[in-house]
């Protein structure tokens, strides 16, 4: 593995764990690779801040260098003034995790939320989802055009997360036909046990699927009916949303 994916899943390791912080024994264990590699890594990490140690138990936690890179990013996103109220909006009415994940091309990417999920289970900013899994990578794959979505599926690996996961390429062309259709996707479990959500595309002024809306929750909350209903309400808003950043690219 380069080591720049190796950086990638420390810094994953390390956000996953960022309430106890994580130790190098602990991540070397946890990614399979040697103690003097992560050591290295983390060393490097730490000079420019990206991670920081707590002095008492050599615990490892994200540093505050993301907080710029971030604040860039949101700041320079077109969409953010606008999906705001759109999430705060979304939110109040339905009571429930709801946040804006936006496609980069390989896969969908957390840039907003609005709640929290009561589990263990949390979304946050940055967070990655998959196409082949999540509510809101379904949502934007269906709508991907044809010939970009086999060319995506050459090098999607169908990573199986739960026994609920999705990774029979039949069955999800089965499922994306059914998206298309209804512009509602659904994953029932498939990312995260007893973890559901549900999701619509978002559209800029080309027509083109940009990102996707989203309500999760724990399968408690969300059952059947309620995934349904939240589905046409997120229909809703997602059209609502889609028109405002046409009207906004139009001007």
């Amino acid at each position: 593995m380069p080591d720049i994916g190796k950086i990638y899943h420390i810094l994953e390791v390390i956000q996953q764990n960022s309430q106890q912080g994580i130790s190098n024994k602990e991540l070397s264990e946890t990614l399979n690779l040697p103690p003097s590699t992560c050591s290295r890594i983390l060393s490097a990490l730490s000079t420019y801040d990206f991670v920081y140690k707590r002095a008492k138990d050599s615990h490892y936690f994200l540093g505050f260098a993301h907080l710029r890179f971030a604040q860039t990013l949101l700041a320079t996103n077109n969409e953010v003034s606008i999906y705001h109220p759109f999430l705060d909006r979304l939110h109040d009415e339905l009571g429930e995790t709801v946040f804006y994940a936006k496609y980069n091309g390989r896969f969908c990417v957390v840039i907003d939320v609005r709640g929290a999920v009561n589990t263990r289970i949390a979304v946050g900013l940055g967070e990655i989802m998959p196409l082949h899994c999540s509510a809101a990578g379904k949502a934007v794959l269906a709508f991907i055009p044809d010939f970009e979505r086999k060319k995506l599926y050459e090098n999607l690996e169908f990573d199986r997360y739960t026994d609920h996961t999705t990774v029979d390429l039949d069955s999800l062309e089965n499922e994306i036909a059914e998206i298309q259709h209804s512009h509602i996707s659904y994953n029932y479990a498939e990312f995260h046990d007893g973890i559901n959500a549900v999701a619509a595309p978002v559209f800029n002024s080309s027509g083109t699927v940009v990102g996707a809306l989203a309500i999760v929750g724990t399968a408690v909350r969300l059952s059947d009916k309620q995934m349904t209903e939240a589905g046409h309400t997120l229909n809703t808003y997602s059209k609502r949303l889609s028109t405002k950043l046409i009207t906004r690219e139009m001007t």
